[in-house]
């Protein structure tokens, strides 16, 4: 039978920067690594927003990217 297996974690945070010259936003992203497999999501909001708080720029999302190795 076939298992996943987590093998790490990341959270980008994009923040809105400004606008290009079409008026579109910006987007830059900084990656945290080393994101716990069990970490409540709502903690994951408040990190985020702490976060966010430090910056002179708006948030603009959060993302949580998990990897996972099947093992036969």
């Amino acid at each position: 039978m076939a298992v996943y297996n987590f093998e790490g974690a990341t959270l980008k945070v994009l923040f809105e920067t400004g606008l290009d010259e079409y008026g579109k936003p910006v987007v830059t992203t900084k990656t945290y690594q080393n994101i716990r497999n069990n970490v409540e999501v709502e903690k994951i909001a408040t990190v985020t927003q702490a976060i966010a708080s430090l910056s002179k720029y708006q948030l603009h999302q959060a993302k949580k990217t998990e990897t996972n190795a099947i093992e036969f």
